[in-house]
This record gives C-alpha cells, structure tokens and sequence, in this order.
C-alpha cells in the first residue's frame, strides 16, 4: 500500500468524524465496564462541542493567529510572485462537463487573483493530483486564473499531493525562475501549517490567508450553542491542520 493512501486511512479513523465513531464502537464493546460507558460519553460530548459554532470559533481562533495582509504594504515587500496552495478539486462537475477545482481552491484563487489585480504580479498554482488520477488542481487552477478571472500565471507546481509536497515542489520551481520574495495565498487556519514547511526554504515569504473561520469581536447568542454542520465542518479543519503540524514535527524527528 502506497504511503499517502496509508496515511489518508489512518487520519480518517483520528479525524471525526471517523474517529469519534470508532471511540463509540470500542465503547459498545466495552459497554459492560466503566471505561465502554465512559468512551460512549466522552464521544457524544465531543461531537456536540465540535458541531457548537461558539466552540468552532474558538478552536479557529487558536490557529488563525496570522493576520489579513494589508494593502498598503504590498509594494513595499517586492515580492515576485504569488503562490496559491492547492484546496481540493470538483471531480467530473456535470455543470462544467468535467473536473474543476472545488470550493475551497476557488476561495484562494479569488484572494489571489485580487492580489495580482493590486500588485501585478504573476500567479504559480501548486498542487497535484491524488490517486483519484484526473488533472492537476495547478492546472485546474490556471484554467480559472486565466479564463474566468484574466489573470496571468507564470507558471505551475502540478505534482504536490501534500504541504509538504507543495512546498518541496514550488521550491524547486521557484529556484528555477530565481524566485526568492513570494507572497503566499491559502485559508487562514491552513497558513501556519503552510509556513512551517515553507520556512525551512530559502523563499522569502509574505504570508496572504483568506477565509477566516473565527470572527474577532462576534457577539455570541444561544443559536451559537446549537450544533450545526457548518460547524463541526470548520472544527474538521482546524483539528486537521493541528494533526498535519504534529505529523510534521514526527518527521522532523
């Protein structure tokens, strides 16, 4: 078994959903004793808290500790290029007559075709394509880039699955074009992780989130006690991001 489709099987059975199921089906198979009832509990309690939005909110806040980049500031960082890091991708979408990229691909694009709109810059998509074949989510995102928002790429990183990968990868291709000074777009709570392998690099980087998921000074209500799959969506992303550093830092070891 290739290593990133063993890896995909292990962060499925951690990651709730997955993980909170197999916590309740351990605890089902210890339901006689203390510890089964106490699994069952613990899972119940922890599925209610990550589909609350007022946790939600406060787990993003942990992560999206990176400010939004301010406009002002952009000539004077002399960047070369912007880099956007690939989110996923639309397989075999019926309105489009084929793959495209998804909706979280599709935020970071809009973020970095802005960007290039303010500074001129070109855009470098990077990201690959898993073992579900099709075209690379660069290639993808240079479609859209170029076609839908007029915006020129210099070039893409089309053989990343991973961070990791992708910064390996653009790295490489950034050394190519004598690249040093990138501005670097991706989600708010994905960006420390991003910048953790990014910064091992030679790449001088300005970091550009989107799509925050916590709202600073948001006045809570009790709606925001109800559960709600938006929610536990965001608390997916956040424990996900919090899982990739730890796995990093194994690596690292």
């Amino acid at each position: 078994m290739y290593e990133q489709e063993l890896i995909w099987i292990v962060k499925q059975l951690l990651l709730p959903p997955g993980g909170l199921v197999l916590m309740c089906l351990i605890g089902l198979m210890l339901s006689g004793r203390f510890i089964g009832k106490f699994l069952i509990l613990l899972a119940i309690a922890a599925l209610y808290l990550l589909s609350a939005p007022f946790f939600a909110q406060q787990l993003a806040q942990s992560l999206e500790q990176t400010p939004p980049l301010d406009p002002q500031s952009l000539n004077a960082r002399q960047a070369q290029a912007i880099v956007v890091l690939g989110g996923g991708r639309y397989l075999q979408a019926p309105e489009y007559d084929g793959d495209t990229v998804n909706r979280l691909l599709l935020e970071r694009l809009r973020y970095a075709a802005k960007l290039s709109r303010q500074t001129g810059l070109p855009v470098i998509p990077s990201g690959g394509s898993d073992w579900q074949q099709g075209k690379p989510e660069a290639d993808l995102a240079r479609q859209v880039l170029e076609k839908e928002y007029g915006v020129s790429v210099l070039a893409v990183e089309n053989r990343s699955r991973t961070t990791w990968e992708n910064a390996r990868y653009t790295s490489e291709l950034l050394n190519r074009l004598k690249i040093k000074k990138i501005i670097l777009v991706s989600h708010a709570w994905h960006i420390p992780r991003a910048l953790t392998v990014f910064r091992n690099l030679d790449i001088d980087i300005t970091p550009a989130p989107t799509g925050y998921i916590s709202q600073i000074g948001k006045q809570y209500s009790f709606w925001d006690w109800l559960p709600s799959a938006q929610a536990f969506q965001s608390s997916y992303w956040v424990l996900h991001e919090y899982l990739g550093e730890y796995w990093y830092r194994l690596r690292n070891t």
